[in-house]
């Protein structure tokens, strides 16, 4: 039995047949582009996206209104996310490492905190400890872990200008209904010189590109917002943001892309499925397939691709410009020249 919505439990999406032109940089050169479900937890209703040929930003045409989307996620998406970083020690501290160059000691800040793992890295050291996390039970969680929590919309933080020496946010720019609005927030709570450490999925990737509707990146309908080196950094520029880092790491969403087809494939020829949301505990067999899956074909494909700027997801170090003044922002006559890190 397929795992279905309920709409009239659900408010209706927003009418945005009239949007025409790119929410970042005002081109009209915008396109329709891919369409899929929620395939995380095996839903019916079909969500749509729109690129901009100019900037490559791409957009979701009809998301379900802030109100709403709540249901998207739900109680299983949250212990995902919380059991994943929870678990994730050694990549907390390879984060680490990336911000310590820059900044070695002040006031940090981590938008979408979760349970606060990656805080918990900087514990005891020469930081000032700060989340932002719109779940409130892991809310909780990261406060016990030593750090100061803001519970709800990052917008709504009432944090002062020039609070922060770091602010990181790690998948979390492509969930809001206003990035741009976001990223303006946190340019203006960086002090002068400050950095801005972001990680998100790549829209441009080959992943994206041979998996297309089915890549996991896309989380249809709660990543509302997919950027690809370029539409990023038109906007971070656009901002007054200076490039320290932009890289596409060897990161891969392969396997659960592969997932989704094989959940569409069976689904197909009549078989229930449990979804990804629903955690399954893999057989043994399965496992073992997994693990020669990695250490072969996928650690050569995402090298490779990461090698050629192409990676799945994108990492980014912007920096506040010492003279504190931001860059004026023009819309469609914004153009910026993306230099990719190899």
């Amino acid at each position: 039995m397929k795992n279905t919505l309920n709409t009239s439990e659900f408010i209706p999406a927003p009418k945005s047949s009239e949007l025409k032109s790119c929410p970042f940089c005002g081109s009209n050169d915008v396109a329709a582009w891919w369409s899929a479900p929620d395939r995380f937890h095996l839903r019916e209703q079909v969500y749509r996206l729109r690129r901009c040929s100019s900037c490559s930003l791409v957009w979701q045409y009809d998301p379900p209104l802030p109100e709403a989307m709540t249901a998207h996620y739900g109680r299983n998406y949250h212990k995902t996310i919380s059991k994943n970083g929870d678990a994730s020690l050694e990549r907390w501290k390879q984060r680490q490492a990336r911000v310590l160059p820059h900044r070695s000691s002040g006031a940090l800040l981590d938008l979408g905190c979760s349970s606060g793992a990656f805080l918990e890295v900087f514990k005891g050291g020469p930081w000032d400890l700060y989340g932002i996390e719109i779940d409130p039970i892991q809310a909780e969680t990261a406060r016990a872990k030593g750090a100061n929590v803001f519970t709800g919309d990052a917008l709504d933080a009432p944090f002062a200008p020039e609070s922060f020496d770091v602010i990181t946010c790690f998948h979390v720019l492509e969930h809001h209904y206003q990035p741009r609005e976001l990223m303006q927030k946190v340019w203006e709570w960086l002090k002068p010189g400050g950095v801005f450490f972001l990680v998100l999925p790549n829209i441009d990737s080959w992943e994206a590109c041979l998996f297309r509707s089915y890549w996991f990146g896309l989380e249809m309908p709660r990543h509302l917002f997919h950027f690809s080196p370029k539409s990023l950094q038109q906007v971070s520029s656009s901002i007054g943001f200076d490039v320290a880092r932009l890289m596409t790491p060897a990161d891969s969403y392969m396997e659960h892309s592969i997932r989704y087809i094989f959940d569409d494939l069976v689904q197909g020829l009549g078989f229930s499925r449990v979804s990804l949301s629903e955690g399954q505990q893999a057989s043994l067999p399965l496992k073992v397939i997994r693990k020669a899956f990695r250490l072969s074909f996928e650690l050569v494909f995402r090298h490779a691709a990461s090698l050629a700027g192409r990676g799945a997801s994108i990492e980014a170090v912007f920096k506040k410009t010492l003279s504190g003044q931001a860059s004026d922002f023009s819309g469609s006559n914004l153009q910026v020249h993306l230099n990719r890190e190899k």
